[in-house]
């Protein structure tokens, strides 16, 4: 087997959280340590639909990016496992959607889902929805995915000013989402990667109440993955909580040089 070798030491943490007001989490996340392989969704519909949607995201994902380097003859380029990757989120939504069609339980649900893939020096991010992925450097946190929903889709055409003292009606409703619909197109991008980089990923349970202002201070309060996930996730539950609240930290080191005896 191949392993995706990176000239950086990765530390991460994720945790998920109820909220205080569901009775069921439906956000999942997962990763695969030896391929530096992160995935995180935000299930919707009824009857728990919404949780299995999610689940089989993220495990679809998981098992298409294993496979990815199972074949020892292979090695991929960042364009491939690019392309492949997008392939793989688009495969999921077929499968997810199929699933919907079989079940009368399970017809029309969905979810988000945002991937990270670091390789050697950059990192492929992917996404469908409204989950988020951000990118803290130099002390600047910067969001690398654009929501797909209706709110952003009337902000890009100047149709709305997204203002605090001007709230959005249907700031829920996602112009894309994984399974709703036969056919999707993921959003994927390639970006380089710095020692001290720090990402996140989040679902909207956490930046529906804490404002990318406040997730920047306590970024530069504390860079440590487990102590910075659950400060985020206190932060959305001291605001309410109204949702699930699912984060992953991950931040990035240069490897250590062993020295010669």
């Amino acid at each position: 087997m191949i392993t995706n070798d990176i000239p950086f030491k990765i530390t991460s943490y994720g945790l998920s959280d109820i909220g205080l007001v569901r009775t069921n989490n439906e956000d999942v996340w997962s990763f695969l340590q030896k391929n530096h392989f992160f995935a995180l969704a935000d299930g919707m519909g009824g009857h728990n639909a919404g949780e299995i949607a999610a689940h089989e995201a993220v495990c679809f994902l998981c098992s298409s990016i294993q496979d990815l380097f199972i074949v020892n003859e292979k090695k991929w380029s960042l364009s491939d496992l690019c392309s492949v990757t997008k392939l793989s989120i688009e495969n999921a939504n077929h499968w997810i959607y199929q699933l919907g069609q079989k079940k009368k339980e399970y017809q029309g649900m969905g979810t988000t889902l945002c991937v990270l893939l670091f390789h050697h020096d950059s990192l492929i991010h992917g996404h469908v929805g409204d989950s988020r992925i951000y990118r803290y450097r130099d002390k600047k946190l910067y969001q690398l995915t654009k929501d797909h929903s209706l709110k952003n889709e009337l902000i890009s055409q100047g149709k709305f000013i997204d203002a605090p003292n001007k709230p959005f009606p249907y700031k829920n409703v996602l112009t894309r989402a994984l399974g709703t619909h036969k056919e999707v197109e993921a959003e994927i991008n390639i970006a380089p990667v710095k020692p001290n980089d720090l990402y996140l990923m989040c679902s909207d349970g956490l930046t529906d109440r804490v404002s990318d202002q406040e997730i920047s201070l306590l970024i530069e309060q504390c860079k440590n993955p487990k102590t910075l996930t659950s400060m985020l996730i206190d932060a959305a539950k001291s605001k309410g909580g109204n949702d699930n609240i699912t984060v992953v930290s991950i931040y990035i080191e240069k490897k250590p040089h062993l020295s010669r005896p």
